[in-house]
């Protein structure tokens, strides 16, 4: 029996015992332990995974981190925690009480996800050799105080099960997210190994590339981002001050960095920050009139946020955050729709677009055009959301339904990954921080800020770029 089906038997056993050295005690494994590293393995506290992983005869000292018999973090290799190219996640597995993971301030699980290399020979029974053309065993960029890259040939098998046979481990990737959440290739089935707790490198403190709108609320001057639309994210949203009662709030990435950062409009003077935090604007310029509805976007695709002014139906566009004439003007929707904006067909650039009663009109053209795509998702009197919820490139639609009689209090964000009618693909409820409680209400990533006139709190969708394991985006 080989390939999935093997892997599947294996990922059984660990999913009916929640420690990992006793799935791999019942394992052919500790038999290569002793087999490979004998003294090491009945001599030293740790698991066979990490005797397996032996010195293997390297010039080091047998304190390095070279010999601790664990496999270096991806970060160290790439400067990121990803798997690297020709790599794929082949299993996971947990400690328990991470002080780099909490809560709540309570120390909660940190994942770590083995990535594995392509094979270049046969694998054996346990679906994994040795043998591959992308690296040699050694110590990570021939370091020994690194540990080890490319040595062992060893898969838990929780993910990428439907490839049968796979190369040794190059890296390790760690996470405050389960496996599960972010990949759809892993399962639930558990396993824990303890001894891997306090495996940290500074590397993992530097901001990881992540992309996708996330759920963000203003209210009167508070700013609440939060850091996952998963009920179970062990990431709690920040709340910060900038702005004042009674401003619009936008969020737009200004300087091209690729984060997306707040903004507000004060009748028709822009306040821009280039960081999610309290502080005074890094832009201050007028544009548009008082009594405009702004809208950002990325209007020629350079991978900058735009603004525009929509004054009744009328769209006023510039390319840059800044003041000056308008570079395009346009009509599109109607006097009182909802304008919002989005890359309705993952062209690069964004599109105008408007929300009518429970209508969509969208267009990938910023003339006057008729909208290339009209149809109905949500309810009347829910707020329009747009954000690339799934990374892939291309706006998704969204409504805030505030359910509650008590209309400051969580609403319930109900996501479409595509610009398309059909159900909610994602439901989630977040709450906003507010100057008396909690309370909630979305604007746009690419698109609007409060109306003016609302009393209600408004939801926004950020795109974080950037996410240091175990805390918010920034």
């Amino acid at each position: 029996m080989t390939g999935p089906r093997l892997l599947d038997r294996a990922s059984t056993a660990i999913a009916n015992r929640t420690s990992r050295r006793s799935f791999i005690s019942r394992t052919a494994l500790a038999g290569t332990a002793l087999v490979t590293a004998p003294a090491a393995y009945v001599l030293k506290p740790g698991t066979a995974y990490a005797a397996i992983c032996s010195c293997n005869n390297q010039r080091c000292d047998c304190s390095a981190g070279c010999c601790d018999g664990y496999t270096e973090f991806c970060c160290t290799l790439s400067g990121e925690n990803t798997c690297p190219t020709n790599t794929v996640p082949a299993g996971w597995w947990k400690v328990d009480g991470s002080s780099f993971c909490t809560a709540s301030g309570a120390p909660g699980p940190r994942y770590y996800l083995d990535c594995n290399a392509v094979p270049s020979g046969p694998c054996g029974s346990g679906g994994v050799t040795r043998q591959t053309n992308q690296c040699d065993c050694s110590c990570a960029e021939g370091d020994c105080g690194n540990r080890k890259a490319c040595c062992t040939a060893f898969r838990y098998g929780q993910c990428s099960q439907a490839i049968a046979c796979l190369g040794p481990i190059v890296c390790r990737v760690v996470t405050c997210t389960p496996p599960w959440k972010f990949d759809p290739t892993c399962t639930t089935a558990t396993a824990t190994d303890n001894n891997t707790r306090f495996h940290h490198r500074p590397c993992l403190d530097r901001p990881t590339p992540r992309s996708g709108g996330l759920p963000a609320a203003f209210n009167d001057g508070v700013w609440t981002l939060g850091g996952s639309f998963d009920d179970e994210s062990v990431e709690a949203p920040m709340s910060f001050r900038f702005g004042q009662a009674g401003d619009i709030p936008v969020i737009g990435d200004w300087n091209g960095d690729g984060i997306q950062t707040v903004g507000v409009v004060r009748g028709n003077t822009w306040l821009l920050r280039d960081s999610n935090t309290s502080g005074p604007p890094q832009y201050n310029f007028v544009f548009g009139e008082p009594g405009d509805i702004p809208v950002v976007g990325d209007w020629n695709g350079d991978g900058t946020s735009g603004i525009a002014m929509v004054r009744g139906n009328r769209w006023h566009l510039r390319n840059r955050a800044n003041a000056g004439n308008a570079g395009i003007i346009f009509t599109f929707g109607e006097v009182g729709d909802t304008p919002i904006a989005g890359d309705w067909n993952g062209s690069g650039s964004d599109g105008p677009g408007v929300h009518r009663g429970n209508r969509w009109l969208l267009s990938n053209e910023l003339t006057s055009a008729p909208p290339a795509m009209n149809f109905a998702f949500g309810d009347v009197g829910d707020v329009p959301i747009v954000g690339d919820w799934n990374s892939n490139g291309r706006s998704g639609i969204g409504v805030v339904r505030q359910d509650m009689a008590d209309r400051a209090i969580p609403n319930l964000w109900r996501l479409r990954q595509t610009a398309s009618p059909g159900p909610a693909q994602i439901t989630h409820w977040f709450t906003a921080t507010t100057n008396g409680g909690s309370g909630v209400g979305p604007s746009l990533g690419a698109g609007l800020g409060r109306r003016p006139g609302s009393t209600l709190a408004t939801p926004l969708t950020w795109q974080a770029a950037s996410w240091t394991p175990g805390q918010l985006p920034s």
